[in-house]
């Protein structure tokens, strides 16, 4: 009985990995075998959710030097933050990760201000919290279109202040990425998205700003 049952996994397992890979392409097929693997064989330690900056990176579990099926990346291309909090309330609600990291793009509908997505997010932030987890928030980041730096800036203020109500973990890359509000050219790959070299720059702010942060709630949440 347990052999057929191990049996029967393995091809499931199989078979999710398959179709992925003919499905997705390579990236998106990675992840979306690990999401599987977090949720059927182990407890993910890690839920991430936003939007493209997120969604088009396979490799943040090395950011906290977790095995990738410790991780969850629900990102989705597009999402606006409203959308972040209607759709991932229920995950942020589940007991199954100890870290929540969150990250706000430029997406919205007209008439939307920076303000209805703080408020998104901030929604997001007192439910992890509530259900005892440690949130992290990070920077909204620079496109190379200067008409958008007003909302930008709006927007991050607004989630440092947050951050700082909450006494919780607020990460910035802009610094790096950018010169005078806007995303330099060679971190991008159309003037929104980053290419290769923003996300190694991306990656590295990360690991310096907040791995001990997580690595810490980790410790307290599972003796991990």
């Amino acid at each position: 009985m347990l052999k057929n049952a191990l049996i029967t996994t393995c091809l499931l397992i199989i078979g999710a990995v398959v179709a992925a890979v003919l499905i997705l392409n390579i990236d998106n097929a990675k992840r979306a075998v690990m999401n599987y693997l977090s949720l059927h064989l182990s407890q993910p330690i890690v839920l991430m959710m936003g939007d493209s900056h997120l969604a088009r990176y396979s490799d943040w579990a090395s950011v906290w030097s977790l095995m990738p099926w410790q991780l969850r990346n629900i990102a989705v291309d597009g999402y606006q933050a409203r959308q972040v909090f209607t759709q991932y309330r229920d995950q942020v609600a589940n007991d199954n990760h100890c870290v929540v990291v969150v990250m706000a793009g430029i997406n919205r509908i007209s008439g939307d201000s920076p303000e209805d997505a703080a408020r998104a997010l901030d929604k997001l932030v007192t439910l992890a919290k509530k259900r005892g987890k440690a949130p992290v928030v990070l920077e909204v980041m620079y496109t190379e279109n200067e008409d958008d730096a007003a909302y930008i800036d709006s927007l991050n203020m607004l989630l440092r202040n947050i951050a700082k109500r909450e006494n919780i973990k607020f990460a910035s890359a802009n610094h790096l990425l950018s010169s005078e509000k806007k995303l330099l050219s060679e971190y991008s790959r159309d003037g929104l998205h980053l290419n290769n070299e923003g996300y190694e720059v991306l990656v590295n702010a990360l690991k310096q700003q907040i791995q001990p942060y997580v690595s810490m709630t980790m410790n307290d949440c599972r003796n991990y």
